[in-house]
């Protein structure tokens, strides 16, 4: 099963292995005793979409969760502004370097169907002898969940044993012993009549009518199960 924290955490171990802030990469519930050091990049995850597949079948969505990298770096301040372009030329590295970390990480790469789309902001401040520029980006990570990761099979070893009266109390059983099916079919057979208690009242549309039901029993089929002595 894939989740949008788990991808959280992924996104992190990647940014340690493939970029210059190494250690200094933290997820969310795990906010660090910060050293100081620079470049530091923060992971959170701000949104997720699900969109569902269709009405048919169990629950299916394309799920699409916004990974949003917050990265931090600090130079020295230079003679005529220098640090500014010093400043956008280290953030556009990082930037590249977090790129290429996520896609090529094959753990993750391995539960994502694309990344449909990734939007870049990047903010500087002066702070005495100090230049702070500021990275962000929303990485956007697709991915499926299916009626697998709704309904995960419980382990058998922590089930209590069924017990068939306790069953039986909590969901009697009914016995079935009439089945009746009665046709209204979808053509038109009379555009403009009305029939008294029709099989399926709310089904019925109204006359004029173009298209059925129209509310008149067209056939049917009973059958008696009622036990024989």
């Amino acid at each position: 099963m894939t989740t949008t924290s788990e991808l959280r955490q992924i996104t992190a171990e990647a940014l340690k292995a493939g970029t210059a802030a190494g250690i200094n990469v933290f997820a969310a519930r795990t906010w660090p005793t910060w050293s100081g050091s620079y470049p530091i990049i923060w992971i959170h995850s701000p949104a997720e979409d699900k969109e569902s597949l269709g009405r048919q079948g169990g629950p299916q969505f394309t799920v699409t969760a916004t990974i949003r990298i917050s990265a931090r770096v600090q130079l020295k301040a230079l003679p005529r502004n220098a640090a500014a372009g010093a400043m956008i030329l280290a953030l556009e590295g990082l930037q590249r370097q977090i790129e290429r970390a996520l896609i090529n990480f094959p753990p993750l790469m391995s539960r994502l169907q694309q990344f449909p789309f990734i939007r870049s902001e990047m903010t500087e401040s002066d702070d005495g002898d100090q230049s702070l520029g500021e990275l962000v980006m929303d990485v956007g990570m697709e991915f499926y969940q299916g009626p697998e990761d709704f309904y995960p099979l419980e382990d058998p070893a922590m089930e209590p044993p069924f017990d068939p009266v306790a069953a039986a109390a909590v969901n009697p059983v009914v016995p079935l012993n009439e089945v009746l099916v009665v046709d209204d079919l979808t053509n038109v057979f009379d555009q403009d009549g009305t029939y008294p208690d029709p099989p399926f009242p709310d089904a019925v549309h109204p006359a004029p009518r173009t298209s059925g039901p129209d509310g008149r029993s067209e056939g049917g089929l009973s059958l008696d199960l009622t036990p024989q002595e």
